[in-house]
């Protein structure tokens, strides 16, 4: 910047840079290119002319270095022969040191090395910054400057720059020195709202996935639904990041904009913002980029990019479809909300996902706060209108920020509106994000979707599968694309769960089908609406599905006259009456809850041989029950109910439904026998007896049930007998027998090859496993905690595929069998409050190459062996109240990926810890309280993840070395004489 920049300058004008340089070096060659990148790039550069009048440079220079954030004095060879840089880096030096603004030096050594700013004389060659200021000193009116000058020059000599070697080629310096220049003036910074709340946690998350000190390229695909804040977490953590990286590019909204402008539009941002805009020229079409990239030109650096908002695959495809585009130690962040396009399969490639879900309460209702009432807490007399909208609104930050700001400064009857409009649909801005995903579903998901999000909410999925499979929908695909989409989730109880905002979004849909008339809906589901709709005989072919709730008044067929369509409804205790004869065609499921058991007129042909889904439960019903007759002829019926019928003594003849598939028994607590027509289910999967604690036994034909996956067994209060032939039951998954008084295992159950769960948690009278366990060759979990076994079997060592072992609270267990080292594939193994455990930990525990957990806790084993070094995947390692070790093996050292070591209550620890502990470079959580350690080594200086040590009771604790600096929790670093000797250096503290 020349002549212009000094008059702008004068006038107190600020700069972002101002460029200090020796003018025949440097001003046609480097300093220009940089000057040119940087003014380019809109950055206000100050660049001196050495041709201005004596009086006119000294009025220009000095404002403009006091009005600069950044200085880059570029030191070359006659740098220091110049008293006008040498005045220059002075007045530099000078206003770091008194400004109260975050000023910054960043120095260049291009063609001379920081010992020559430093002044350190050498041996080898004449110091040429050393002989510049020797003559300076012999000229009298630069004498009293020169001490000054001295030191500016060996105070920005200590200051890390660039080092500039001949052989690197200064494109590559440059490009260096602009990209940290765009950092520290946070040019890259990407904007985020000032309210952020609750998000500290969930950047750790995410930073701790991205995995920064792995050299392999790494994608991380951030997905949520709309409006939960993904794009605001993925620039906080650009923007926390980008410093550690060559170059960096966020590229906002990709999908709309690769809509709005196309692809090559977002290609070219891409490249030009991690290459130069140079770089983009010849860049015609997406082919042109996508050979760029494929030849390598990102590939000698270490990038960050974010692609926001990602919707096609076509997009990633075209800006990071394979992880060799990048240098070593890139990283890639994508938002997205359809998981399904996050498919990165290479070797050299490492990718993972964070999910974003909803806020917590109390940081729902903080930000809710901050729009509506401009602070952290709600006034006194609208804390329950605020905490039952944030309720309503489900945490999800877009709708609390939408409504927040709608209600600021708002009279309590707008309040009051608001909140009556909230509890029927979301906010208009809320619903169009969410649409945005709505409208990607093909219209088999779109029906899956409208069935959950109108019935299904916290409902078993098993269900609605039957219906969905014969309507076509593909259910088991839809499902995925849904979860995908982050619009359903599948709980571990095999429930269906939905956002509240994303529920409301899909009733909402159904209620903008007809607006006026709920009978020209395609699914109903309020009771009011139901009742009427049926009371005026209103039916329309237009309806899929019906939900009355509860309803005990008679319906006849008048009221189900025009229905042909429906395959979904649901009345309980209603009444059916009547003759049913060619009426409801489609039904698929009949939900009939406390259906009457005595009616003087029960429904006549009724449609029961298209049921796939029939549910009795919580009725009345008897063995008499005149409904068993007509039930016999839903010979296409998947799925039967008969949960929490408690006055059923026998399970019915069931032999003609011969394509059922799952029958619930649970909580019929009065049930004494199975019919022996069980036997001829051969489609049967699923039988619970959960509850039914007055039967006594399984009949023998319960062998003949090749199908069955899964079989909950009755917690009866009494001895209970597993037949003999259960062990012909080959396609049993799961067999859980926890907490009944079961106290032997049939021999038999080696014969269940498909067997994957076991649990006998809390069969206290089981006193020992058959050696035939070990024949359970898919068995992937065991669960033996709280039973009386006093030793397990060698045939142990056979179970391949076993991957968690528990046996917690098993107080006759004395050792743990060295055959434990042949579980090959063990990753979790809790031992914990084994009381009688006693001895080493066996060597042969080396062996388990996938451990990842191992709880030793309240045993008394007396030591861990070195093998403990070979459990290279071990994360966590819990020897709680062991009061038998007294050290930690040095071999713990050789642990890496341990993230967590619980030692507390160890009393018989003593001693320093070993050194080899400074090698766990993932150990984020070290807990030693309660113990007898002298001390820590210096080495724990090292563990850059440290955040909870815990030293509470210590008592015998001398000292702390320095500790890392991005420990967040210690606890208790005392001794019995108080603190300790003063030594935590910790400076984040």
């Amino acid at each position: 910047m020349e002549k212009g920049a000094n008059s702008r300058a004068s006038s107190g004008h600020s700069y972002d840079v101002f460029l200090s340089f020796r003018g025949p070096d440097t001003r046609h060659k480097f300093t220009d290119c940089l000057y040119h990148d940087m003014t380019e790039a809109g950055i206000l550069v100050y660049r001196d002319t050495e041709s201005l009048p004596v009086g006119e440079k000294i009025s220009a220079l000095l404002p403009a270095i006091e009005n600069s954030k950044i200085y880059i004095p570029i030191f070359s060879t006659t740098y220091a022969s110049s008293p006008w840089c040498l005045r220059e880096l002075a007045h530099m030096v000078d206003c770091t040191l008194k400004s109260n603004e975050n000023k910054k030096i960043l120095p260049i050594f291009l063609d001379v090395e920081p010992d020559d700013v430093k002044l350190r004389p050498n041996e080898l060659k004449p110091n040429l910054y050393i002989q510049a200021l020797l003559e300076h000193q012999k000229q009298e009116k630069f004498s009293t400057e020169v001490e000054s000058w001295e030191k500016a020059l060996i105070e920005v000599g200590k200051i890390r720059g660039w080092n500039w070697q001949e052989h690197e080629g200064q494109g590559v310096l440059i490009r260096s020195v602009f990209h940290t220049v765009l950092v520290e003036l946070k040019v890259l910074y990407e904007k985020v709202t000032k309210d952020l709340v609750g998000v500290e946690d969930r950047v750790e998350a995410i930073i701790q996935e991205l995995d920064l000190k792995s050299d392999k390229v790494r994608f991380l695909g951030i997905h949520g639904i709309g409006g939960v804040g993904k794009t605001t977490l993925a620039k906080v953590v650009f923007n926390r990041l980008l410093s550690s990286f060559h170059g960096c590019c966020f590229l906002a909204d990709v999908g709309e904009s690769s809509r709005r402008n196309g692809v090559v539009h977002l290609q070219k941002q891409l490249l030009s913002k991690l290459l130069g805009s140079r770089s983009v020229s010849q860049i015609l079409g997406e082919n042109d980029a996508i050979n760029m990239m494929e030849r390598g030109v990102l590939r000698n650096k270490k990038f960050l990019i974010v692609l926001d908002n990602v919707d096609e695959k076509k997009q990633l495809r075209n800006l990071a479809e394979k992880g060799d585009w990048f240098g070593s130690g890139s990283r890639i962040i994508i938002t997205i909300r359809d998981q399904s396009l996050l498919k990165i399969e290479e070797e050299a490639t490492e990718f993972s996902t964070y999910e974003v879900r909803e806020m917590k309460f109390d940081h729902a209702l903080k930000l809710f706060s901050r729009h509506a009432f401009r602070s952290d807490f709600p006034p006194s007399h609208r804390v329950s209108w605020s905490e039952t909208i944030v309720h309503i609104l489900g945490m999800l930050p877009l709708a609390l920020e939408v409504t927040g700001s709608s209600l600021n400064g708002k009279s309590q009857k707008i309040w009051g509106d608001t909140l009556k409009k909230l509890q029927i649909a979301p906010p208009k801005e809320v619903q169009d994000t969410l649409m945005i995903t709505y409208e990607m579903l093909d219209t088999e998901q779109r029906h899956v979707f409208l069935d959950i999000a109108c019935f299904f909410v916290n409902m078993d999925k098993t269900y609605p599968l039957y219906m969905w499979d014969d309507c076509e929908y593909y259910p088991h695909n839809a499902i995925e694309v849904l979860f995908l989409m982050s619009f359903v989730k599948v709980k571990d109880d095999n429930t269906f769960w939905m956002h509240d905002q994303v529920r409301d979004l899909g009733r909402g849909i159904v209620r903008r089908e007809d607006t006026e008339h709920p009978y020209k809906r395609s699914r109903v589901w309020k009771h009011e609406e139901a009742i009427r709709i049926l009371k005026r005989k209103e039916g329309s072919s237009t309806m899929k599905a019906l939900s009355l709730g509860h309803h005990e008044d008679k319906l006849t067929r008048d009221e189900f006259d025009n229905y042909p369509d429906l395959r979904f409804f649901q009345g309980d205790g209603v009444f059916l009456v009547g003759d049913f004869n060619n009426l409801l065609p489609s039904l698929r499921w009949l939900s009939w809850q406390n259906c009457p058991c005595k009616s003087e007129e029960f429904v006549a042909n009724f449609p029961w041989t298209e049921l796939l889904v029939l549910d009795l439960s919580c009725s009345d019903i008897t063995d008499e029950w005149v409904g068993w007759s007509q039930i016999k002829a839903a010979s296409k019926l998947k799925a039967l109910d008969l949960s929490k019928c408690k006055y059923l003594t026998r399970m019915p003849d069931l032999s003609t439904l011969e394509s059922l598939e799952r029958l619930n028994l649970e909580g019929c607590h009065n049930l004494i026998e199975i019919d022996p027509s069980i036997g001829k289910l051969q489609c049967l999967t699923a039988l619970n007896l959960n509850g039914c604690q007055s039967l006594q036994e399984l009949p023998e034909v319960i062998g003949c049930l090749k199908a069955l996956t899964e079989i909950v067994m009755p917690d009866t209060p009494d001895k209970f007998r597993l037949p003999e032939t259960f062990g012909n039951l080959k396609s049993l998954l799961t067999l859980d027998v926890s907490h009944r008084q079961i106290s032997k295992l049939p021999y038999s159950i080696g014969g269940l090859d498909e067997l994957r769960r076991l649990s006998l948690y809390q069969c206290t009278k089981i006193k020992e496993l058959p050696e035939s366990v070990g024949k359970l060759k898919s068995l992937v979990e065991l669960d033996l905690s709280w039973t009386s076994i006093f030793h397990l079997p060698d045939s142990i060592g056979n179970l391949k595929q076993l991957k968690v072992l528990r046996m917690s609270h098993i107080s006759g267990m004395t050792k743990l069998p060295s055959v434990i080292g042949k579980v090959e594939k063990l990753e979790e193994l809790d031992a914990s409050n084994c009381w009688n455990l006693i001895g080493e930990v066996p060597e042969e525990i080396g062996s388990l190459s996938y451990l990842r957990i191992l709880n030793l806790s309240d045993t008394r084993i007396s030591g861990l062996p070195n093998s403990i070094g070979s459990l290279k995947q071990l994360k966590v390692l819990r020897i709680s109240h062991m009061r038998g070790i007294t050290r930690l093996p040095k071999a713990i050292g050789l642990a890496e990926k341990l993230e967590e070591l619980d030692a507390r209550g160890c009393r018989n620890l003593t001693g320093e810890i070993p050194e080899e502990i400074g090698k766990l470079s993932y150990l984020r959580i070290l807990d030693l309280s309660d113990t007898r350690i002298s001390g820590l080594p210096t080495t724990v200086s090292g563990l850059s993840n440290l955040q909870t040590l815990n030293l509470e009771l210590c008592l015998e604790l001398e000292k702390l070395p320095e500790l890392p600096r991005n420990l967040t929790c210690l606890r208790g670093a005392t001794n019995r004489h108080g603190i300790c000797a003063g030594e935590y250096h910790c400076s984040s503290h």
